[in-house]
């Protein structure tokens, strides 16, 4: 697990960009997160993929189990949601996945519910990068 970002965590994963993708929608899918956004870096910044970076996609997902108690806790709740991952390719082959740190997010509130949660979605994260780093 790649540790060198001090607000996310992730790995490199050996698989082109479509695999990739794909696999990391199956895991989030497994454990009850729904896709709520995805963003194309090269679309939003409007530049063709030969003269960009390559592609880079972010995923905004939320578990609706651990988003409910959240909510009701506190509205303003959304300005920390959703789980936010990013795949994007590597020039010397396969991929990289990143995940945003939950935890390090919701340490900025002070409220026990939310902290709980994060680290338990922090928990189900971390074992799609530990996954995917075995792949």
């Amino acid at each position: 697990m790649t540790k060198t970002c001090r607000y996310g965590f992730g790995t490199k994963v050996p698989l082109g960009f479509d695999l990739t993708v794909n696999k990391v929608e199956e895991m989030l899918n497994r454990r009850g997160f729904q896709i709520t956004t995805r963003l194309r870096m090269d679309d939003i910044l409007n530049v063709d993929r030969s003269e960009s970076f390559g592609r880079y996609l972010i995923f905004g997902a939320c578990n609706p189990h651990f988003a409910r108690p959240l909510f009701n806790a506190d509205p303003n709740i959304g300005l920390m949601m959703p789980c936010n991952l990013i795949i994007y390719e590597l020039q010397e082959g396969g991929c990289k996945v990143m995940i945003k740190d939950p935890v390090r997010v919701m340490d900025l509130i002070d409220s026990p519910l939310a902290i709980e949660a994060s680290m338990k979605i922090k928990g189900q994260l971390e074992e799609i990068i530990e996954e995917l780093a075995e792949l």
